[in-house]
């Protein structure tokens, strides 16, 4: 063996024995979450590296840590949507951690409950925190889903979808009730009547349709007049009003309205809300079911991206029976005067 071959096989050995040498000294972890609040703590993160350590991860040698191995079993935590594991030149092991963010909270007929995110993933609740998100109620208790409990589930993904990305609904809307027939019944924040959707489909147009209603009608006549909105019909909203409104419901109807308004959660409606008179939100209406027609034009109709936010509600015309006169009341009664008639009267000769 040459001097050159010695010196080679001497300065590999020198390098693998110096990459022996290097340890992890650190572990920096990072969370990425587009919420208000972190639903996995640095604690949690730390507990499942420990784990897949043995419970040795500073100290030990880089070639001894799988990072591959570390990645899945912390995507193995279903709030823990993506992890990312690197060292720097200094042995610093980096860990990136992006987390799930929960839309919506869904209880089960037999009082279980679990968050879903935006993919439909089921996620357990938590110890330390929980989310402010809609709740859906009555969903089915079963532990294997069927074919169709995934479809509502999907469709329960689809409308907390929607109003993760809608503030202003994402605030109105308290409850999502699952009925028997498997379609949605919506609780608002503000007024004690029901939104009917149907199902899931086309909840953009469907809620479009009612704050159409909200801001032309409700504005007017008060927000607690109806028990029922239904959205189920295409291009209408049906009410079916509960009662008389008093101006003392009104006048309270008003202050809820305000406290809102101050924390920005209505303001696609303050225009039309503080304009509304007290005369006008107690006014009666006398039918007890209303169907309205809302006009939309569509972006393909009217050539542009821009969303009309004020869209004009159109009344459908009110039927009124018109009483016909009977025949006996276009008979109009006469009588005239009877004509009299002159007879010729005899003349007698005049005697002489």
């Amino acid at each position: 063996m040459t001097i050159i071959g010695c010196g080679f096989i001497s300065l590999l050995v020198a390098a693998n024995s110096k990459e022996q040498q290097h340890k992890c000294k650190e572990v920096s972890i990072s969370i990425i979450g587009t919420g208000e609040k972190y639903y996995i703590g640095k604690t949690d993160i730390s507990e499942i590296l420990k784990a897949g350590t043995n419970d040795r991860l500073i100290n030990r040698p880089l070639t001894q840590i799988n990072l591959a191995r570390l990645e899945s079993l912390l995507e193995d935590n279903p709030w823990i949507k993506d992890a990312e594991l690197y060292f720097d030149s200094r042995s610093v092991l980096h860990v990136i951690v992006t987390e799930r963010q929960p839309i919506a909270r869904v209880f089960a007929k037999n009082g279980n409950s679990f968050y879903i995110d935006s993919s439909g993933l089921r996620m357990p609740l938590l110890k330390k925190v929980s989310a402010r998100v809609p709740v859906f109620t009555n969903f089915v208790a079963a532990k294997k889903m069927s074919a169709k409990d995934s479809i509502l589930l999907n469709e329960i993904k689809q409308i907390a979808v929607f109003l993760d990305k809608e503030t202003f609904w994402n605030s109105q809307i308290a409850q999502v009730d699952i009925m028997e027939d498997r379609k949605f019944e919506l609780i608002p924040v503000i007024g004690s009547h029901i939104i009917r959707i149907g199902k899931a489909e086309f909840i953009d147009q469907k809620l479009r349709r009612l704050l159409v209603f909200y801001k032309q009608v409700l504005s007017k006549t008060g927000i607690d007049k109806y028990s029922v909105l239904d959205l189920q019909y295409e291009g209408q909203v049906v009410a079916i009003q509960k009662g008389a409104f008093s101006s003392v419901d009104s006048v309270q109807l008003k202050k809820n309205i305000a406290e809102l308004l101050k924390t920005g959660q209505l303001m696609h409606l303050n225009d039309s809300l503080q304009q509304a008179s007290l005369r006008s939100i107690a006014q009666r209406v006398d039918s007890t079911s209303i169907n309205y027609a809302a006009t939309i034009e569509s972006e393909e109709d009217s050539g542009s991206t821009h969303h009309d936010i004020n869209p004009v509600l159109k009344k459908e015309p009110v039927k009124t029976k018109i009483k016909t006169p009977s025949v006996e009341d276009k008979k109009v009664k006469t009588s005239e005067p009877k004509k009299e008639i002159k007879r010729p009267k005899a003349v007698m000769p005049k005697r002489g």
